[in-house]
């Protein structure tokens, strides 16, 4: 079979490890839920990953799920041979790697109920993304989900002028330097362009404190292409896959991720293309994580309560104190009701509770609407999650060891597995420590299954 090397995405550099959140089945279906869709159960599921790098995130989902049977796929060997050594290591038994091409028909058998993909879709050609919806259309179960992550118009589009600079000096020793050199050069001599596209700015910094292997990655890609909602949903609906929302939370709510007046020109709209091309705008959008599925009648009211009911709620480490929140958005500060959020985090405080017993709280008795949303705005603000029925530990707390090993070892780690949560989650400095050194506090040892 003939390949384009333009078409692929960049390899020689390792991709540093990450976690992202919206992979776990257990967010993805919280949120399907929330949106009024049932999803496979996540303790049992089938999960893939198109390109996983060097499979950090399916390690964490692997050990903190050991019902679960996952897959990661990447292109590059190195990312893959550091895959299987940390799934080794830890004795991962129910993760595999696969080193391909998802170009390749043949590449994996079989369904899988998640189908996720981070940091892909907008830095591959044509070829290799019509080769990933074709991979999910066969491969996703007739339930299932698959969550897509890309670079998005408008707000993406101004970084189409980064990549222009990356690439014009990726022919020199250390082209990420140079890059960013000549980035920051420009933003201090006062460059029409940083004040045009004021959100390019905050990035630059952000650029400047990541990973150079990261910026590579990002940067030094043959193809660069922010893409617009319209064309990846008609990317997906060729494939017969229908878009059912965000798997970023807030952006499921109009009235916290939309500027007022907007929202009340959008709000009468129903044609879905245009309905979120108008929100990215009013949200000048540089990247989506967008939620597709099968097509599948809508459930009805009473159905949709009971499938929220069947969710358990926890805070997080760091929660705030019950009271008013302020949510740092896309369109800057929103205020969030302290009549709302007060005897919510105040019960959530008290230990996890199920979304009947919080609908018989004050303001939500009568509103589970209301409870909806602002579960899922704690969802997506960090503060709460869903819980699940912890199953076996021990893998958490062999895949923990080894990771805080690595740290030892000054390797980066962006989370650990939590069984409770059937996901993963971040850490700061102090709290590492504490957990290394086994004298963090019981909650923090009892989440990450290290309570020694």
């Amino acid at each position: 079979m003939t390949r384009d090397p333009a078409q692929d995405y960049f390899r020689g550099t390792a991709y540093p490890a990450f976690f992202h959140r919206e992979q776990a089945p257990a967010w993805i279906a919280s949120v399907a839920a929330a949106l009024g869709r049932a999803a496979p159960d996540p303790a049992r599921a089938r999960w893939c990953e198109i390109g996983c790098g060097q499979g950090y995130a399916a390690a964490v989902l692997a050990a903190a799920n050991p019902g679960m049977r996952l897959t990661g796929i990447d292109i590059d060997p190195g990312h893959i041979e550091t895959a299987r050594a940390r799934a080794a290591a830890a004795g991962l038994e129910n993760l595999d790697f696969i080193c391909g091409d998802i170009r390749d028909p043949g590449l994996v058998a079989g369904e899988f109920d998640y189908i996720v993909t981070h940091g892909v879709l907008s830095w591959v050609g044509d070829a290799v993304r019509s080769a990933i919806a074709d991979f999910i259309a066969r491969h996703l179960a007739p339930m299932g989900i698959a969550a897509v992550h890309y670079m998005s118009e408008p707000g993406g589009a101004a970084f189409r002028a980064f990549h222009e600079v990356f690439r014009s000096v990726a022919h020199r020793p250390d082209p990420v330097a140079e890059g960013l050199r000549a980035l920051s050069a420009m933003r201090d001599a006062g460059a029409g362009f940083f004040q045009l596209y004021p959100h390019a700015g905050p990035t630059l910094d952000k650029l400047l404190a990541d990973p150079p292997a990261y910026v590579a990655h990002e940067y030094l890609n043959a193809v660069f292409r922010p893409l617009s909602f319209r064309e990846v949903a008609g990317l997906f609906s060729a494939a017969d896959l229908g878009w059912i929302g965000s798997a970023t939370p807030i952006e499921n709510i109009d009235a916290v991720s939309l500027p007022a007046d907007a929202a009340q020109v959008i709000a009468p709209i129903r044609e879905i293309a245009l309905r979120e091309t108008l929100k990215d705008m009013a949200r000048n959008q540089a990247l989506r994580y967008d939620l597709f599925a099968r097509p599948a009648a809508p459930l009805d009211g009473p159905a949709h309560l009971d499938l929220l009911r069947r969710w358990s709620w926890r805070l997080l480490p760091g929660a705030p104190a019950p009271g008013g929140l302020v949510f740092q958005t896309r369109i800057g500060p929103v205020d969030g009701d302290a009549r709302i959020f007060r005897p919510l985090l105040a019960r959530l405080g008290e230990g996890p509770a199920g979304f009947a017993e919080l609908e018989r709280i004050q303001p939500f008795a009568g509103r589970p609407g209301l409870l909806n949303q602002a579960l899922q705005t704690l969802l997506w603000s960090g503060a709460a999650h869903p819980v699940l029925p912890v199953g076996d530990p021990a893998p958490s707390a062999r895949l923990n060891r080894h990771l805080l090993a690595e740290r030892a070892r000054d390797q980066a780690v962006p989370a650990l597995a939590c069984p409770a949560l059937g996901s993963g989650l971040a850490f700061g400095v102090a709290d590492l420590d504490a957990l290394a050194a086994g004298r963090a506090e019981r909650d923090l040892r009892q989440l990450t299954a290290l309570k020694g």
